[in-house]
């Protein structure tokens, strides 16, 4: 009973002493802490933001002067864009600074370029992103937009309060007719000859971040609790092991009418047998979880749920996955409270550490830039973000808690067999011009749902059509069938009957069709590293894929004509010139303010907003902008860790888990590979593809339970060595 006590009141203060820490570390995130004499002080973490529009017109209005001739709205509307480009500098800066009252240092002024001009111009280059980076520390912000059709020019403020943002937005009127009166004065021109400007009703305003407060301060509460908790537990373990392993003796070894009982494999296997039957391996189960987790994986395969989007306001977007989600996790923890037998376990592999790490350094930068992330209004953003970075890491726990070792080769069949269902799909697509994906959506889901719509017949700037099955983008498409291409590949290589090999090989041959659809160079590239990967492992087996590729040969012109010539043809140097290409290479040098601003721990995960800032197509730049270089590292290492952990299994060749352990790896170095192609974790179907198929791998690595049932007796069964003479490895250990 002492024991028992001693354990339980040691459990209770180590986690008084984690929420005592993450509490403080909340405050301070908010608050400024006194120490002599004791004080809190708020930090001013509101917003202050406000709105106004000018309208210009000439001396005489031109609506009534019938005697303007040659002088249209058109000319008109360019002098406005240049009147607020005039706006934003330094000169005229000077005569709004002193109508606010407020110095000119004291405010950061930009126009934003609203004309129809081609994107590649709005993108800022690295001198344009070194200035406006160099504002964004003043607490005094303009912008100003001129309209595209009307003469007008918008203009909003952003100050610490409400009324100063009002001030300054109503001081951009005043301040820019003192600058021109001023001008007309020194170059002699006169009244009639100036534009004049009006302001169109007195500046509104209003909080632009109200809540922002307690989102910083429970986002740091979580995150202290999280690395305190782990720190502590890890910390209490390794004392208590060096305690142990100097006080502990040798058990006496056991006498041998002790082990009768475990002697006997035949009573181990009927057992196992009785277990297996009571408790049942999916798809024969009556186990809920396991259910629901093939439920939410069909729906991450074959429903568009990005598109697919909820119509109620919340702080977080509501698609579709992030509705299903929670439902799971929700039944996983009462069914984890339980305790039963057959509750979710916890197998704790490297892949858990690295996911951890990457998941928990993405939440650091945040918390660590929060103030700036403030600053620019783009908390919220990143807040987003990391509600989907934590739907990935959770449907990765559950599943790596949830689903047995025994049942990793069904679930991978069944992942096997929604690939094709996509590839499917794709093809028909590819075909008719027709999204069975989001046609069925529309049919299906109820009105609450607002679902976009899939213009299978139209073509990109280079002439590609869009054919993206369920998902958002054809990139996206090609990265979910390359990662699941390695399954029917190993199937390949392991299956012994004709009949198998048949099957396996026509469902590969219709993933590479179907990759071949989307008409783009990452069809070749994805499946290569996937190929790649094979061959480093199983060099002497590839003759068995030899006829894989006539089935190949045969199965591409039928399914999906003149695709391979169209993409064959875009591999060809001189196709290299297009913008897709180009438009990437231009992004190493227009990051370079944003990441020797942020070297280490980048601007915050999930904080560069594309339509405000440039595209960048490549998630590893992404990852350094956003998480720094301890960021990237630990992206990097994320899909490297899955690699090392399947390389034992992989070179055991054991046939239960090699073949897994070898397709999960080809698929990490293929996520890898298409990391360096585009965003990948900005559409959702790659990353819940790539975290589904390492929870596969991290349970059947991951340490096994010695016994499935509490009544069955437990036996040390990590080397031959600790086992009694006689008696073998029992069935139901695994």
């Amino acid at each position: 009973m002492k024991p028992a006590r001693h354990h339980i009141r040691r459990r209770l203060l180590i986690i008084g002493g984690c929420l005592l820490i993450a509490l403080v570390a909340a405050t301070a995130s908010v608050s400024t802490i006194g120490l002599l004499p004791p004080s809190i002080t708020p930090r001013d973490i509101e917003i202050g933001g406000a709105a106004t529009r000018i309208a210009v017109d000439r001396s005489r209005p031109l609506i009534s002067d019938s005697a303007a001739t040659g002088y249209d709205y058109e000319t008109l509307n360019k002098r406005t864009s240049l009147l607020a480009n005039l706006m934003a500098s330094k000169p005229v800066m000077t005569y709004i600074a002193r109508e606010a009252g407020l110095r000119p240092s004291d405010i950061s002024a930009a126009t934003r370029t609203t004309r129809l001009v081609q994107r590649v111009f709005l993108e800022p280059d690295s001198e344009r992103r070194a200035d406006r980076i160099a504002g964004q520390s003043k607490r005094y912000r303009l912008e100003l937009r001129p309209s595209q059709a009307l003469p007008t020019i918008e203009v909003f403020a952003q100050a610490p309060s409400v009324a100063e943002a009002t001030r300054l937005a109503d001081a951009v009127v005043s301040g820019m007719r003192g600058y021109l009166a001023e001008l007309g004065r020194e170059q002699q021109g006169g009244p009639r000859k100036q534009l004049q400007l009006e302001q169109l009703g007195a500046a509104r305003g209003a909080v632009v971040n109200s809540g922002v407060r307690s989102q910083i301060f429970a986002l740091t509460f979580v995150l202290a609790l999280a690395l305190s908790l782990v720190l502590a537990i890890v910390t209490s373990r390794w004392i208590l092991g060096r305690l142990g392993s100097s006080t502990t003796e040798r058990p006496a070894p056991a006498p041998p009418s002790a082990t009768v009982g475990l002697a006997r494999p035949r009573d181990s296997a009927a057992l196992s047998g009785r277990a297996t039957r009571a408790a049942g391996d999916w798809p024969r189960t009556t186990r809920m979880l396991p259910w629901m987790v093939a439920a939410f994986v069909a729906v991450v395969w074959l429903v568009p749920f990005n598109d697919i989007q909820l119509t109620v306001n919340l702080p977080i977007d509501l698609k579709f996955d992030r509705i299903v989600l929670p439902i799971l996790v929700a039944t996983w923890l009462l069914v984890l409270a339980t305790g039963r037998r057959n509750a979710p376990r916890s197998r704790l592999t490297w892949i858990h550490v690295a996911i951890g790490a990457f998941v928990t350094l993405a939440f650091f930068s945040v918390v660590l830039e929060a103030r700036t992330l403030n600053q620019t209004l783009e908390f919220d953003l990143a807040i987003k973000r990391l509600a989907l970075l934590a739907a990935y890491a959770m449907l990765f726990l559950v599943t790596a808690t949830v689903v047995r070792r025994s049942e990793v080769r069904a679930f991978m069949t069944y992942t096997l067999v929604l690939a094709v269902i996509v590839a499917v799909g794709m093809v028909i697509e590819y075909r008719a011009a027709f999204n069975v994906f989001y046609w069925l959506s529309e049919r299906i889901l109820p009105g609450i749902f607002e679902i976009a719509s899939a213009d299978s017949s139209g073509v990109d700037d280079i002439g590609r059509r869009f054919i993206r099955g369920p998902t958002q983008h054809a990139l996206e498409a090609v990265a979910v069938l390359a990662m699941a291409l390695p399954i029917a590949l190993t199937r390949v290589l392991q299956a012994d009957r004709l009949r198998e090999r048949v099957l396996y090989g026509l469902a590969a041959a219709l993933l590479f069709a179907a990759m071949l659809t989307t008409l783009r160079k990452s069809a070749f590239i994805a499946p290569l590293s996937v190929g790649a990967t094979l061959a480093y492992y199983r060099r002497r087996e590839l003759i068995k894929l030899a006829p894989l590729g006539v089935v190949v040969a045969l199965v591409i012109p039928v399914v999906s004509p003149s695709a391979l010539s169209q993409v064959v043809v875009s591999l060809d140097r001189s196709k290299l010139g297009v913008s897709t290409v180009s438009d990437r290479t231009a992004d190493y040098d227009a990051i370079r303010p944003d990441v020797w601003t942020h070297l280490a721990f980048g601007r915050g995960y999930g904080s560069y907003e594309p339509s405000t800032y440039r595209i960048i197509d490549m998630e590893l730049l992404l990852r350094l902008l956003e998480g720094g270089i301890v960021g990237l590292i630990a992206y990097v290492l994320m899909m490297l860790s899955v690699v090392a952990v399947a390389r034992g299994p992989i070179r055991a060749r054991r046939p239960d888990d090699a073949p897994v352990a070898l397709a999960v790896a080809s698929a990490a170095v293929c996520m890898l590979v298409v990391s360096t192609l585009f965003d990948v974790l900005a559409f959702p179907h790659v990353p819940y593809v790539f975290f589904w198929m390492a929870a596969l791998l991290a349970v059947t690595t991951g340490a096994r339970p010695q016994s499935a049932d509490p009544a069955l007796p437990a036996l040390d069964v990590a080397s031959p060595a600790k086992r009694p003479a006689g008696v073998r490895e029992p069935a139901w250990s695994s």
